[in-house]
C-alpha cells in the first residue's frame, strides 16, 4: 500500500479537524437546553404572513421551514464524513449521519424537556447527511477522473512529471 503524501495527510488532518469542529456545532444546538427559535414565534409568523401575501405557497410553513433547515444543518455533516472516508467506506458517513440524527433526538427526548424529539427530525437530518455525503463523492469522483487524465498526459509525454503542460 502506498503512503500518503504529505499534502494528502494534511488534507486529511485537515478535513477531520473541521469534521469535529462540526459536530460539537451539531452537538451544541440540539443538545442545548432550549431550541434556536426560542422567543422568534411572533417574528416567524410575521415573516410567513408576509412571505404567503407576497405569493408564497401556503405550505411553506413553520414545519417546512424546520424540515428543511433539518436537511440543510446535516448536509456538511455527510459532506465531510463522506470526505473523510475511503472510497470504499462512503457509505459509513450516511450511517454516521444516521446514528449521529437518532443520538441526538434520543438525548432530546430522554433529557431535554425543553426539546421535542421527533421520528421526521431524524429523517430530515439523515436526508441531509445523504445529500451530503452523495456530494462528496460526486467531487471525489470529479478529482480522480482529473487525477487520472493528468496521469495519461504524464505518461504520454503530453506533460511534466509535475503535471504542468509541457512547451514544445
Amino acid at each position: 500500500m502506498a503512503r500518503a503524501t504529505y499534502a494528502g495527510a494534511f488534507r486529511v488532518r485537515f478535513v477531520a479537524a473541521l469534521t469535529v469542529m462540526y459536530l460539537i456545532v451539531v452537538l451544541l444546538v440540539t443538545l442545548w437546553p432550549t431550541t434556536v427559535d426560542s422567543g422568534m414565534a411572533p417574528y416567524i409568523d410575521r415573516l410567513l404572513a408576509k412571505l404567503w401575501s407576497k405569493g408564497i405557497p401556503t405550505f411553506v410553513d413553520y414545519g417546512f421551514i424546520e424540515f428543511s433547515a433539518n436537511i440543510v444543518f446535516f448536509v456538511p455533516v455527510g459532506f465531510l464524513l463522506g470526505l473523510l472516508f475511503s472510497y470504499r467506506f462512503w457509505w459509513l458517513a450516511i450511517v454516521g449521519g444516521g446514528l449521529l440524527s437518532v443520538g441526538v433526538e434520543t438525548a432530546q427526548g430522554l433529557f431535554l424537556t425543553g426539546r421535542v424529539s421527533s421520528p421526521a427530525d431524524v429523517v430530515a437530518n439523515t436526508t441531509g447527511a445523504i445529500v451530503g455525503c452523495l456530494v462528496a463523492v460526486a467531487m471525489r469522483m470529479l478529482i480522480l477522473h482529473r487525477d487520472t487524465l493528468v496521469i495519461r498526459d504524464v505518461a504520454e509525454g503530453r506533460r511534466a512529471s509535475n503535471g504542468l503542460p509541457v512547451h514544445q
